[in-house]
């Protein structure tokens, strides 16, 4: 055989060159393995571990910190390599609201300071989640943001471009699992009433109170008309119980949220949840803590399953969902309203539509006026 060096000829089988010295059996690299797969090495002790990167939480500053799961104690790599596949990464670590992923995406998207700057106008129009968790937010909630913008069709487009680039950004660090902006449609205005609550499950609604856990809570939404998010959010301080209204929603550019005052239908319900609370949810938990959006959509999925709604499932946009969402709570307060004879910027005060920021900003709230459309609803 020859040496593998000098190309000397020396004996078969020989571990070393006898003309030069060089050692003929050389370890062949190992394959290196692909991401996501994790790693192995040797500690300090002697031993072996196996390492995992799961997925990413957030920190204070709203940068992201890799999540690992390790085993450690194994004599020998081979080991070690054998238990890699075996490490869980089912249980992901989606604890990331919106707007955190978008200032730890912000920094790493390279792209001219005038496309950055589009995106940085649109990301404040998907507002009304910024505090939502990446988990919980579903596609009606990117749609109604989408809905809401009062700007031009170019503005829509980023907006649904933005959302695109997120889920990209978010999916291989186990924050989601689908790109849901791929689902956004651009079209004019609201959706109008098609996902409104018929009148009958209302009524089933309203009859279920005090009989189906949660009803007072669905009937509560579909006469305030505030978005999921909005209505769980609503705090006892936010209530104003000589006007009988409730001051909340997302922030608008003018800096205040909208009056909301509450209807006959459903009064007795807030005064009861409302009675011995200064501060706090008042749409809570069974534990008096806020209640998530998940949670939320199970009950609301629930109630109309206990008041026999029918709410089949069907494929939107590509995408399948439930035929009612909490979001018809918001339409059918939308729909109730059409029936009743009030000026539409009182209607749209009501509604809380940011296409009348302007207006709302420059003209004063008048309960009364208010009033008057939740009496007749």
């Amino acid at each position: 055989m020859k040496c593998r060096k000098c190309r000397g000829e020396i004996p078969e089988e020989s571990k070393f060159c006898n003309l030069c010295g060089a050692k003929q059996e050389v370890g062949r690299k190992p394959k290196n393995r692909g991401n996501g797969q994790g790693s192995v090495y040797q500690l300090p002790n002697k031993r072996w571990i196996a390492i995992k990167v799961i997925g990413y939480e957030s920190r204070p500053d709203g940068t992201l910190k890799r999540v690992t799961r390790s085993k450690s104690g194994f004599r020998t790599k081979k080991e070690a390599l054998d238990y890699l596949p075996q490490i869980n990464t089912e249980q992901k670590i989606r604890a990331v609201s919106f707007h955190q992923v978008y200032e730890a995406w912000e920094p790493t998207h390279r792209a001219g300071k005038s496309t950055m700057d589009c995106y940085r106008a649109a990301v404040k129009y998907f507002h009304p989640i910024w505090h939502m968790k990446l988990m919980d937010i579903t596609i009606d909630d990117l749609q109604e943001c989408l809905d809401d913008c009062p700007k031009g069709r170019r503005t829509k487009e980023n907006m649904r471009s933005l959302c695109g680039l997120l889920y990209k950004y978010a999916i291989p660090r186990h924050l989601a699992t689908l790109n849901m902006g791929q689902y956004l449609i651009i079209r004019g205005g609201e959706r109008g009433g098609k996902d409104a609550l018929p009148d009958e499950a209302v009524s089933a609604i309203s009859q279920g109170v005090g009989s189906v856990p949660g009803a007072d809570y669905v009937l509560c939404q579909c006469f305030l008309g505030f978005r999921p998010s909005e209505f769980l959010a609503l705090d006892a301080a936010q209530y104003n119980r000589e006007e009988r209204a409730f001051t909340g929603g997302a922030k608008t550019e003018a800096g205040r949220d909208r009056v909301v005052t509450v209807s006959p239908k459903i009064q007795p319900i807030v005064d009861r949840l409302t009675a011995r609370k200064l501060s706090g949810p008042v749409f809570c938990g069974e534990d008096g803590k806020a209640m998530s959006i998940r949670a939320y959509r199970a009950m609301f999925y629930q109630v109309l399953e206990d008041c026999g709604i029918e709410n089949p499932t069907e494929t939107v946009d590509g995408v399948k969902r439930k035929k009612y969402t909490p979001h018809s709570c918001r339409h059918t307060f939308a729909t109730l309203m059409k029936r009743v004879q009030a000026p539409d910027k009182d209607k749209l005060e009501l509604m809380g539509h940011t296409s009348t920021e302007m207006l709302r900003h420059y003209q004063d709230v008048n309960f009364e006026d208010l009033r008057r459309i939740t009496n007749a609803l």
